[in-house]
Order: C-alpha cells, then sequence, then structure tokens
C-alpha cells in the first residue's frame, strides 16, 4: 500500500528583475496518484501556489483531489492555452472567494483571477508589487510595496488597494506603513502588518489598521520589527510573525487584542509560517542567523485558547529529517490532516508533505518550485485530460478478473457490498479504472491479479514501448538514492484472437523485468540484502492464504490475523491495522484458501528507521507495474520485453490482455503489505506517445 541555505535578509525575496509572461513555452500538466481516494465531506481538495524563484518567471498553481487521490501540477498553462504561457514571476497568494480563485502574483505585479472549478482566467487586475489578499463581501483588498522591487532606505510607504470582485475595478486605495505584507479583518477593520523589508536596517514595526467603511488609517499600533503573516482566533486575537534581523533580534509572535488594538504579549517561540485550525496554532519556523550561522528549524503547536505550546514538534514519527527547509503549512479543515511544504533548495522542484493529526507521514509528492501557499476548495476541480477521439480507445475497456489478494485496501478499492459476485466486482474495478477513470484497485498481498482487455490489439512497434500501466509510485524526497514508495507488479500479456476473454492455447506471456534477468544489479541490491531481505528471484513461487474464522479483536490476533505459506518453506501474515477496518479477505470468495502462482521478486522494502517507523520501498530498473511514477517512461512497456514459460523470448505483433499481479511478498511495518495498485492502462500508439525502449 501507499500510505504513502537560503536566507531571506530583507524579505521573502532577494532582488532582481522580473520577468515577462510569455517567455516560456507551454508547460504540459502532470497528473499522479499519490494516495487513496476519500469521501470528503464538503473539502475536495487544495490549489498550491508555488513561488517560483525570482526572475525564473515560473509560478505554478498544482491541485490536489482528495476525492481522486491524484496531485495535478502546473494545471494553469493547459486551462489558459490562449492567454498566458506561464502565471509569471513570484507568486505570493492564493485564496478562494466566492467560486473564483485569486492568484497574487508579486514581481509581474498583478492578481490573476480564475474560475475556481476550472482554473480558466476571468482577468486580472493590475497592482505594483502586490504582496497578499484578503475578502469582504463583494471587495478585496491587495497588500502592495507600491514601489519597485529594491531595497532603498528611503523606499516610500506601501498602500492597500480595494478593488470589486464582480467588475475587476480599483475603487479605493489607502496609504499604510512601510512594505505592507498579511492581512486579517475584524469587525470592519483591516488590520495590515507591515515590514519595512527595503529599508533595513530600518525596518517598520507597525500594523495599520483601516476603517473598512471610510477607508481610511484610523490606528497603527507598534508591535515588533519586520512582520509578516497574520492568524486570528475565535476570540478576535491577532497572531502576527515579527521576523526578527536575521541577527540578535529573534523572530516572535505577538498577540494583539483587536477589541482594544493592543499588543498583549508574545508566544516566545521563533516562526516563519503559521496556519490556524480550531484555535490551534501551527507553525513551523526555519529560522537563519547570520551571527550563528545556523538554520533553525522547529514544528510547534499552539493552543491559543489555553495559551500555551501544547506540542513541540507536531511531527511524530523522525520524518521531520527528509524536510530541508520548510516553506508552506495548512491544516485540513476537515481531517485535520497537516501539510509541509519543502523549498529545497529554492531553485529546483520542492516537495509536499502530507502528515495524519497524530503527526505521521501519510505521503509526499514533487510540487513546482518554492511551494508555499495553499486554498482549500470546496469545488471539484474539472481537469480534462481526455485525448482527441480516436477509432480506437487507449483505454482498458473491460475487466475479464479481479482477484486480489488477502490486503488492506481488498473489499475497499473497489468496494464490496454484501452478495457482490465476481462479477460484480469485476465491473467496479472496469468503473473504477477502465476508459480512463483514472480511479483505483488495489491488488492485495503476493499472487492478486487483475486481468484486463481493451476494443482492439495493442500493436507491438519496433523500437517502442506500446503501453503504459498507471499506478501510485512516488519518489521520495530524500535520504536514499532511488528510494520511495513502489510496490512492484509483474506484468503478463496474452493474444485473444477468438476474442473470448481467454488467452488463445491458455498462453500467458511474462513481461521480463530487470529482476527476471540479474536482480543483483539493482542499484539497491546491497542495501536491501544488508536489510536482511530475501533478495532471491522464483520463477516457481506458490502461496496459500487461509480465510480468518473471524475478525481480530486484539492487537496479536491483528498481527496473526490472515496466515499464508508458500513453497519455499516460509509462512507469515497478513496483519491488520488500526487504519483500514474492513476485512482483508475478499468476501465475494466462498473458499477458505486462495493459492496463487507465479514469479516472485526480491523484496524492495528497508525500515530507515530501525524501529519499524519509516520504510523506503526501491524501483527495480524496468518492466513492472506500480514500479515508475506515471509520468516516467518507466511506466512504459514494450511487448518485446515478454517471455514464455522457459524464460524464452517470444516474438508477438501484438496483444489483447494484459494481467498484472503483485509480484512482492514482504510486510513492511505499519504500513503494511506489499500490495501493487493499479488506476489504468494506456495503449502509448493510439494516444500518439512515442517512448524508445531500452
Amino acid at each position: 500500500m501507499k500510505m504513502k541555505i537560503y536566507p531571506f535578509v530583507f524579505l521573502s525575496l532577494p532582488v532582481a528583475l522580473f520577468g515577462c509572461r510569455e517567455e516560456l513555452p507551454v508547460l504540459d500538466s502532470e497528473k499522479e496518484y499519490i494516495t487513496y481516494p476519500t469521501d470528503p465531506q464538503t473539502i475536495e481538495g487544495f490549489f498550491l501556489l508555488n513561488e517560483g524563484n525570482m526572475g525564473s518567471n515560473k509560478c505554478t498553481i498544482d491541485f490536489f483531489s482528495a476525492r481522486g487521490g491524484y496531485y495535478l501540477r502546473n494545471i494553469y498553462p493547459e486551462s489558459n492555452p490562449s492567454i498566458v504561457k506561464e502565471l509569471g514571476d513570484v507568486g505570493n497568494d492564493i485564496q478562494i472567494h466566492d467560486g473564483k480563485m485569486y492568484a497574487v502574483v508579486n514581481c509581474s505585479h498583478f492578481v490573476e483571477v480564475m474560475d475556481v472549478s476550472t482554473a480558466k482566467h476571468l482577468g486580472s487586475v493590475d497592482i505594483t508589487n502586490c504582496r497578499y489578499i484578503t475578502f469582504n463581501g463583494d471587495k478585496a483588498y491587495v497588500s502592495s510595496y507600491a514601489g519597485p522591487i529594491q531595497i532603498d532606505p528611503e523606499a516610500r510607504p506601501g498602500k492597500v488597494v480595494e478593488f470589486d470582485t464582480n467588475t475587476l475595478q480599483i475603487t479605493r486605495e489607502v496609504v499604510v506603513g512601510y512594505q505592507p505584507e498579511d492581512m486579517v479583518i475584524s469587525n470592519g477593520r483591516l488590520y495590515v502588518a507591515n515590514s519595512g523589508g527595503y529599508r533595513y536596517p530600518n525596518y517598520d514595526r507597525t500594523v495599520s489598521v483601516i476603517d473598512l467603511e471610510s477607508f481610511q488609517v484610523v490606528n497603527t499600533i507598534d508591535v515588533a520589527i519586520n512582520l509578516h503573516r497574520m492568524e486570528m482566533d475565535s476570540r478576535g486575537n491577532i497572531y502576527v510573525i515579527s521576523r526578527g534581523d536575521y541577527y540578535g533580534n529573534s523572530s516572535d509572535i505577538y498577540v494583539i487584542d483587536s477589541a482594544t488594538e493592543t499588543v498583549t504579549g508574545n508566544l516566545g517561540v521563533s516562526a516563519s509560517q503559521m496556519w490556524i485550525d480550531d484555535d490551534l496554532l501551527y507553525i513551523i519556523s526555519s529560522e537563519w542567523s547570520y551571527t550563528d550561522t545556523d538554520n533553525k528549524v522547529s514544528y510547534l503547536i499552539y493552543d491559543t485558547a489555553q495559551g500555551k505550546v501544547v506540542s513541540e514538534n507536531f511531527i511524530t514519527d523522525g520524518t521531520e529529517a527528509d524536510i530541508r527547509m520548510p516553506y508552506g503549512i495548512a491544516v485540513n479543515p476537515e481531517t485535520k490532516e497537516i501539510y509541509v511544504t519543502d523549498a529545497t533548495d529554492y531553485v529546483t522542484p520542492g516537495y509536499l508533505y502530507c502528515f495524519s493529526p497524530e503527526g505521521k507521514k501519510q505521503w509526499s509528492v514533487r510540487t513546482g518550485d518554492i511551494p508555499a501557499h495553499f486554498a482549500f476548495t470546496t469545488e471539484d476541480f474539472y481537469y480534462n485530460d481526455t485525448p482527441e477521439e480516436t477509432t480506437s480507445s487507449a483505454y482498458i475497456t473491460k475487466v475479464i478478473e479481479y482477484m486480489p489478494a488477502p490486503g488492506q485496501f481488498v473489499n475497499a478499492m473497489p468496494e464490496y457490498e454484501e452478495g457482490d459476485t465476481q462479477e460484480d466486482m469485476n465491473r467496479k474495478a472496469l468503473e473504477a479504472i477502465g476508459n480512463n477513470k483514472r480511479g483505483m484497485v488495489s491488488l492485495g498481498g503476493y499472487g492478486g491479479y487483475i486481468t484486463v482487455g481493451f476494443d482492439h490489439q495493442i500493436e507491438n512497434k519496433a523500437g517502442l514501448r506500446d503501453f503504459r500501466i498507471l499506478g501510485n509510485a512516488f519518489q521520495g524526497a530524500s535520504t536514499a538514492a532511488s528510494g520511495g514508495s513502489y510496490e512492484p507488479g509483474i506484468i503478463q500479456v496474452a493474444v485473444d484472437e477468438d476474442n473470448d476473454g481467454q488467452p488463445d492455447d491458455g498462453q500467458w506471456y511474462e513481461i521480463a523485468g530487470s529482476a527476471h534477468h540479474d536482480p543483483t544489479q539493482e542499484t539497491w541490491y546491497s542495501t536491501s540484502l544488508n536489510a536482511g531481505n530475501d533478495m532471491a528471484f522464483y520463477d516457481d513461487y506458490e502461496i496459500v492464504y487461509q480465510a480468518p474464522d473471524q475478525e481480530p479483536s486484539t492487537e496479536e490476533e491483528q498481527k496473526k490475523y490472515i496466515p499464508w505459506t508458500d513453497n519455499k518453506g516460509n509462512q507469515g501474515y497478513i496483519t491488520k491495522n488500526t487504519y483500514n477496518r474492513q476485512a482483508y479477505y475478499p468476501q465475494w470468495i466462498a473458499e477458505k484458501e486462495i493459492r496463487f502462482k507465479g514469479s516472485r521478486l526480491p523484496q524492495n522494502a528497508v525500515d530507515q528507521s530501525g524501529n519499524g517507523t519509516y520504510f523506503v520501498l526501491y524501483p527495480f530498473a524496468y518492466g513492472y507495474a506500480d514500479n515508475a511514477t506515471n509520468a516516467s517512461d518507466e511506466s512504459a512497456i514494450d511487448i518485446d520485453w515478454a517471455v514464455d514459460a522457459e524464460g524464452n523470448a517470444v516474438s508477438l505483433q501484438g496483444i489483447d490482455l494484459i494481467r498484472i499481479y503483485t509480484g512482492v511478498n514482504q510486510e513492511n511495518g505499519w504500513i503494511g503489505e506489499c500490495s501493487t495498485e493499479v488506476s489504468g492502462v494506456e495503449d502509448l500508439h493510439v494516444l500518439g506517445t512515442e517512448i524508445p525502449t531500452r
């Protein structure tokens, strides 16, 4: 399964020239399955704004679908092919209001306005050196540095610009402090954090208070130097980050009582970014000190109701060690999952990490450059990645048989309902992954399989890979060279000339991937061997699973949930975890044991933590399902790699059937059994995609 320094001295941006919006070629979006689909109550997912390094013109927007379990990178160009080629230079904020999405693009000096369901361009508002945006009714308020992008001790004061969200016309402006940043609204007043970052070392230290009716500054609150982000709790207390001066003055969070407009104290904690949810303030800090030449990182939770820190580290499984430069944070208001972004080196793609409310890493995914700002949405994002119509479908059109081994997502993906037959489960599997639906099915532990067919024969073209199997493999963000979450499935192909859904002469041919030839050549072979894994490749493997007499009620029974034995003298169990409570043995199977035969791959998972909390699953070089990210060439297969039962290469003009089965037998601590996932199959030739073979 998949659970799956760059110090800023003055501001959150270095000095550079900004680029125009038309300089770069259109980049295609990328879709990657990273976790299992859910059925959210209202939150469909979120948009993530990647800032892009200044001058690179690489601001992009990504989208995570909680319902679909997938991540889309760089959605804007394909949604708007005739408008611009990129969003522009340095994305600084993203918000959703009344069905529209607003991206503040700082160095390109505009606010881009889009339809939240499609990301299609609706208009833009030109605002010089714009920073953050907030809303009140049908009015938007944007903080602006109001001057050129440059360090200048004589830089002019900033301003807040009001525009109408219906007409996108600027209606009013008001001068505030120097280089204003984030804002919050309380009781008809807008509070603006002023940084003075361009005026180093003479930072501003004030919050400007604007009466929204008169649109005049009615108060100025002295707080601390170099103010930045703001949040407000349910009692009207405003929390504002002071970034300090990166020398003797450390960052901190100050508290303003909006009723009295006075500073009531400070938290005494370093902070770079924060997010408030249910009066819990989630705080990340990556504080650089030129005095100590050190970067101190922390992950805190402050309870605003109790007035104290309640967690010194909200990441509890040690995986914070993977994050090079924590940069952005968000908390899902429904699931309470915690999202932390990693800017890595600020010039190459970053990563997004998802943690459970208990602080356990669930998954991570590659993002754009400098991932930073989140906007949760209750609207589904309509992404049209369907290719132009052709005579033949490029995708699965039938599921011949879905037969998983026991596993933690069996009976859930797809969902078994009482009374379902084998035919029902075949139909549900097709509904999930057929016809480019890109849902997902789990094949369970070793041997579990799915057999699929098409409305045509997939051609075997010389020198090219012929089809791609989609899964939910993903690359890890750190540590081990090629590690991540890879649960390889072995692939078989067949010809079905009489179209009866069965291979001619009963002959299946196996795609011989890298481990079929020599597993010792895998780059991670020694690492896995030294970890005590069974690194043998078997072409005559057989396993038998026994149905449990009853569902487990104790922790010990969970550990010995579904027993198995193999023909190599081994035995073990499919364990039951606390995350997936349904039965793991396929409930539509009446027999009390299930037997699978086939090849078995070497064990590819290594516990890097040493205590069962952090497993890295390595990919084989080539030739297997769920063994590479969907965008990678290595998720594509060449029919010429097929061999017969004796291991001899065969010559096939094309294939009609594909069978995929879980190829590794390994239990991986708290993340459970190795279980191949499938979300679709693509005929590359129908799609017009040419990927050279090995």
